[in-house]
């Protein structure tokens, strides 16, 4: 078995090559093109590559032969949405081996990025458990628009699709949110899984502009890739009324899927029910399993847990039977439906108390006016730390803004500065950059 890169846009040669290098019994590493050049190659280096599949618009800066790795150019038709073809569905064989399938770099522009390894049987598994959740039905069409070298949407898209053999749109990624809502009645879409930060656009578009749409044929939204909000729940389900909207969440280490929303949910804005094969409990520090809204970290249990990463260990050490720690904060509602209050790294602590940024952005998003916000921390010049909420959409007064927070919060979680932003920076994932703005303040 070799390891071999796979760069390049979403298109339909793309996932040719994908399951040529799975066909031939090698592991695709796959890296999202938009990842600068050098962090390439040092990712390609650590993971001990041999050859490298390159889009031929980004071959041009290639240096050839740069750490014993072989580069082949190829030719794509991304520029427009296409159905995947027949002869791929038809080349595609099922495996359910332990050897490695996929190395995921999917986020990370300073190398800093590490590479998940996953088995053939990890993402199998967990794309079997996805199409039977979502209840694929055989007139279904998924239309894909983030980029494939995700692994939400290898294991969660392209899988399912080659599984069922449903119609899947490879399209571009980086078109108006009209162009994705155009196409999404042009090519009879029936099913969609994106981002909150997609969803929102969407929204916004939609709702200027209702009457330019048809959104007859989609049946289904998938909603993961961030923490679930109340708000944005209801603002999407209030947008697409006849549309069936589920919030899954999960993480690449495990598959990635670990819950999804089904029919059947009571919580408008949990993350619903562990899907098949997955068991997850909710551990306090000291080790013990914590009761119904107790909060505590997300530990996983599921055949599709990742057996590693290519260099250095799990960050976040077990704390219950060598489950996965997903450093992910969160808790259990009375109806066993997954909550995710935030990631245990954004947790602020101040005068000894645990304060959670998200439970903050929640509030900030409910008042009339503010799209996006995000909480981080800094010491003032004695070192006392101070809370930053950083803000987007309409400037808002300070007194109306802390007059909502002070009914909601407690005295010490009200942030100290707030500060209106004309924007923020995101991730290649499509998430905020919260360390970008934390050390740009």
């Amino acid at each position: 078995m070799s390891r071999v890169a796979l760069i390049g846009e979403n298109s339909i040669e793309y996932v040719e090559i994908l399951i040529n290098i799975w066909n031939s019994g090698d592991c695709a590493v796959l890296i999202d093109w938009r990842v600068p050049y050098d962090t390439k190659l040092e990712m390609m280096k650590e993971a001990n590559v041999c050859k490298c599949y390159i889009e031929e618009k980004f071959a041009e800066i290639c240096e050839f032969n740069t750490y014993d790795i072989a580069f082949e150019s190829y030719k794509s038709s991304h520029a427009i949405p296409k159905y995947l073809s027949y002869t791929i569905y038809n080349n595609y064989v099922n495996n359910y081996s332990d050897n490695e399938a996929v190395i995921i770099y999917s986020s990370g522009t300073t190398g800093k990025s590490k590479g998940v390894v996953l088995t053939h049987r990890a993402i199998n598994l967990n794309a079997d458990a996805i199409i039977k959740y979502m209840e694929i039905q055989d007139d279904d069409c998924i239309y894909m628009t983030k980029t494939i070298s995700h692994l939400s949407s290898i294991t969660g898209e392209i899988l399912v699709a080659l599984k069922t053999k449903i119609k899947l749109v490879i399209a571009p990624i980086f078109v108006p949110p009209r162009i994705v809502l155009n196409n999404i009645s042009k090519y009879r879409v029936t099913i969609i899984c994106i981002n909150p930060s997609l969803l929102k656009m969407y929204i916004k578009e939609f709702n200027e502009k209702k009457s330019n749409y048809n959104l007859a044929s989609l049946k289904k939204i998938f909603v993961h890739g961030a923490k679930n909000d109340k708000c944005s729940c209801i603002s999407a389900k209030k947008a697409f009324p006849n549309i069936s909207i589920y919030y899954e969440y999960g993480l690449s280490e495990a598959g990635p899927r670990v819950s999804s929303q089904a029919i059947s949910s009571y919580s408008i804005d949990s993350v619903g029910k562990p899907i098949q094969g997955v068991s997850v409990k909710i551990i306090k520090e000291n080790g013990n399993v914590a009761d119904l809204y107790e909060t505590g970290i997300i530990h996983v249990k599921s055949p599709s847990v990742f057996i590693g990463y290519v260099i250095g260990n799990n960050k976040f050490p077990s704390l219950y039977k060598d489950w996965l720690n997903t450093g992910d904060v969160g808790y259990y509602d009375e109806y066993h439906e997954l909550h995710i209050v935030d990631r245990i790294d954004n947790m602020i602590i101040k005068d000894a108390h645990k304060i959670y940024p998200s439970d903050i952005e929640s509030i900030m998003k409910s008042i009339h006016g503010i799209d996006e916000c995000v909480v981080v921390t800094k010491n003032d010049a004695l070192k006392n730390v101070q809370i930053i909420c950083l803000y987007t959409g309409e400037k808002v007064e300070e007194k109306i803004i802390r007059k909502k927070l002070i009914k909601k919060l407690m005295s010490f979680e009200v942030p100290d500065v707030f500060v209106w932003m004309n924007d923020f920076p995101y991730t290649i994932s499509g998430k905020i950059d919260r360390n970008n703005i934390k050390n740009s303040i």
